[in-house]
């Protein structure tokens, strides 16, 4: 279909430059400074000559979305801004939020008019927008409301409808749109562009790895506390922490392992896997510690990976090896193979291997195939990992094994190909390495609805689930250690 037919909005011709996104960042800064105390007017000056949408968030929560098409660029985003202070729609902003407010300037770029069966197929979650024009009406939702409102695109459709006001049947004869976004987060509590100027300090460079593996250690090391406890997630929506969770020994492991991997933090690493060890021997031993596993084949996984991290759990777990539920869960048994090597029963081994014949992707057995050193098995396992990885939008470079990519799946899959070296697994682990280090939190990429200080650095569970679970973040660390340890 053609570019831009009936898409009613001033959309950018191309993508804003580096001092064009500052220009913007300053002037959104400015006005968020006046909606404080309504006592000077900022001079707004120049500003993209297209339809600004202006959205507002108060402590994470959403509270305005305006665009607006009137008068000159540098007016329409302040009446966009001012539009969105007032949106009747949300509860409005308290005054004891006016200093938490922070704002996101969307610019709709590359507007493309798509049926409803092109929307099923092309639409990527996180990218794209959609928009309607239904009766003469326009609306749309921008790409930020996918994960505000945690639903994918048959949700999207829904609220749109709702949004128009009409019926789903009458939004599939719409005009409809996909477009994308050049958005600018301003902040109150740094100076604009401060953050994004410290991640470049820290990097050396415009987007080195260096900053992404460096910043993720941090984060993690963050979620280590005095005691060595480690914490479960983080919501930066919300503003607030958990500090256990489904698995939670298991994933905190992860934490440990990656944290070890990288180097950086000795204490936290000392620190967290005494206090692990401790839970775990005390779990196994009989004691109820809350969030342990009860089926046999999950104890033995969450064992092999405090194993892995560095807790002396060897004889515990060869003792679990030889159960036979933990022979039926070949996931949790690939684990225990990978924590124990050649030291693991072989019928273990078998039943992995055994077992990609019913489920091919498999990247535990993949890792457990390289520790006990079948390269044959390694890599089959690793040719139907590769095979996972898309190599063309939407998503290019996740693992196809769910609708919605979940990024501790990609994580975990690169941490298997990387062990490769067949030219499919590397070409695959660099796609998913691209598609991790696009995900990941830093500097800009930090939305407005999040807290940066909480986030800066971690990765999200999905596209469209901002929840910051550590065990996510500490595999896609250990992604990223394996490639750049793999050159």
């Amino acid at each position: 279909m053609s570019r831009e037919e009936s898409f009613p909005w001033k959309a950018l011709a191309r993508p804003l430059t580096r001092d064009a996104r500052a220009r913007v960042a300053a002037r959104t800064h400015a006005l968020l400074a006046w909606q404080r105390r309504l006592d000077r007017w900022p001079r707004v000056g120049s500003a993209p000559d297209a339809t600004p949408f202006v959205t507002l968030y108060a402590g994470g929560r959403l509270v305005g979305c305006f665009g607006s098409m009137e008068g000159t660029p540098g007016e329409r985003l302040a009446r966009a801004f001012v539009s969105a202070v007032g949106d009747g729609r949300y509860d409005g902003i308290a005054a004891s939020e006016r200093d938490e407010v922070a704002a996101c300037v969307s610019y709709l770029r590359n507007p493309v008019r798509r049926t409803l069966a092109e929307l099923e197929r092309r639409f990527e979650l996180g990218t794209h927008g959609i928009a309607a024009v239904a009766g003469g009406t326009p609306a749309l939702l921008l790409p930020s409301v996918a994960v505000d409102e945690h639903v994918d695109l048959s949700g999207l459709l829904v609220i749109l409808a709702r949004k128009m006001a009409v019926t789903p049947s009458e939004l599939a004869r719409a005009s409809l749109h996909t477009f994308e976004a050049e958005s600018v987060v301003a902040r109150q509590s740094s100076p604009p562009g401060t953050r994004a100027r410290s991640a470049l300090r820290r990097s050396g460079s415009s987007g080195g790895s260096f900053d992404a593996i460096d910043s993720a250690a941090k984060w993690l090391a963050q979620q280590i506390d005095s005691k060595g406890r480690v914490r479960f997630a983080v919501d930066a929506r919300a503003r607030t922490e958990h500090a256990r969770g489904e698995f939670f020994h298991g994933r905190a492991a992860v934490v440990v392992q990656a944290l070890a991997a990288h180097g950086g933090y000795p204490r936290e690493v000392t620190r967290a896997r005494r206090w692990l060890g401790a839970e775990m021997r005390a779990a196994l031993a009989g004691r109820d510690i809350s969030d342990f596993p009860r089926e046999r084949a999950a104890v033995a996984g969450t064992v092999a990976l405090a194993v892995m991290s560095g807790v002396d759990l060897a004889e515990e777990l060869s003792e679990l090896a030889t159960t036979e539920t933990v022979n039926q869960n070949a996931w949790h048994a690939a684990q225990v193979v990978a924590a124990l090597g050649r030291r693991a029963p072989p019928a273990l081994f078998e039943r992995c291997v055994a077992h990609l014949r019913e489920q091919p992707w498999a990247p535990w057995t993949a890792i457990a195939a390289d520790v006990w050193g079948d390269a044959r098995v390694r890599d089959r396992a690793c040719e139907a990992l590769a095979a996972s990885i898309r190599t063309e939008a939407p998503y290019f470079g996740a693992a196809n094994v769910t609708r919605i990519p979940e990024i501790a799946l990609v994580a975990v899959a690169v941490e298997a190909l990387a062990r490769s070296p067949t030219r499919a697994a590397r070409a695959a682990a660099r796609r998913a390495t691209s598609f991790l280090s696009s995900v990941q939190l830093l500097g800009e990429r930090i939305p407005a609805s999040l807290d940066p200080d909480r986030a800066e650095g971690a990765f999200p569970l999905s596209l469209i689930l901002d929840g910051l679970r550590a065990d996510v973040t500490a595999h896609a660390l250990l992604a990223l250690l394996a490639m750049r340890s793999r050159g």
